[in-house]
């Protein structure tokens, strides 16, 4: 076993094992899938496509831009046949069978084309079905940077528009990124994810943030929350959003 499908099976397994369930704890439980088409936006190596079929998915198509990830999602699911399906690319580009059900998890805040990405995962849906979509942290969160920064500070990544991030990050030629979207970070706050998401042909079952299931850090997560009555704070103050949505039309 090399070293990269060593480090791909322990990514995988922390998701099946640790962060999808707790995705779906945020949710209040995973929703019946049982002999439903499901759609996973965002998809990595394929976790969620595993744990949906398990629990009695029809089938599961993941999509991902990351060639990898499709590859080892690819082999790591070939027994489960046609039942597992993987495409590498982008939504907007895609013309896929509507699902019954979407999810996606960790993903937004990444996503560039973000309005335009939204509409499309939506479309992806039929009519009645329901979308799962929770993505956490935010850029402007305490540690927005997803611990790129070896830091216990709060923020640290913010001062000089992002420039005490970005000049940490530097290359064998001395260069530092001139943007955190180079890195794979879009920077919206959760304004900007309400403007995509308005107009879309969505019912919102719930939109919450700062979600956690162990009951004191709920407290903690929920007591952070308060500042955002200003909404200048709000963005420095809402760790994760989750949305549980159903399409109407």
């Amino acid at each position: 076993m090399t070293a990269q499908t060593s480090f791909d099976e322990r990514r995988y397994a922390a998701s099946v094992t640790q962060t999808l369930p707790q995705f779906w704890a945020r949710f209040g439980g995973m929703p019946d899938v049982a002999g439903k088409h499901i759609l996973d936006f965002g998809c990595a190596r394929g976790g969620m496509v595993h744990i949906l079929l398990e629990a009695g998915a029809a089938s599961a198509c993941g999509i991902d831009i990351n060639p990898d990830y499709i590859a080892y999602a690819r082999e790591k699911h070939a027994n489960w046949g046609d039942r597992a399906r993987f495409i590498c690319g982008d939504i907007r580009e895609q013309s896929l069978e509507p699902a019954d059900i979407i999810t996606s998890c960790n993903v937004m805040e990444h996503v560039m084309a973000l309005p335009e990405t939204l509409r499309a995962l939506v479309n992806s849906c039929r009519p009645g079905g329901e979308l799962f979509i929770g993505f956490s942290p935010l850029w402007h969160s305490p540690y927005g940077h997803h611990r790129l920064m070896n830091t216990r500070v709060p923020w640290a990544h913010l001062p000089r528009k992002n420039r005490a991030f970005l000049d940490r990050l530097v290359d064998e030629d001395g260069s530092s990124p001139e943007t955190i979207q180079e890195l794979g970070f879009n920077g919206a706050t959760p304004a900007d994810f309400r403007i995509a998401l308005k107009g879309l042909p969505v019912e919102i079952i719930s939109a919450r943030r700062n979600v956690a299931t162990h009951p004191l850090k709920q407290i903690a997560m929920k007591a952070m929350l308060i500042p955002s009555v200003f909404p200048a704070l709000e963005k420095y103050v809402t760790i994760g959003i989750y949305w549980h949505l159903r399409r109407t039309k």
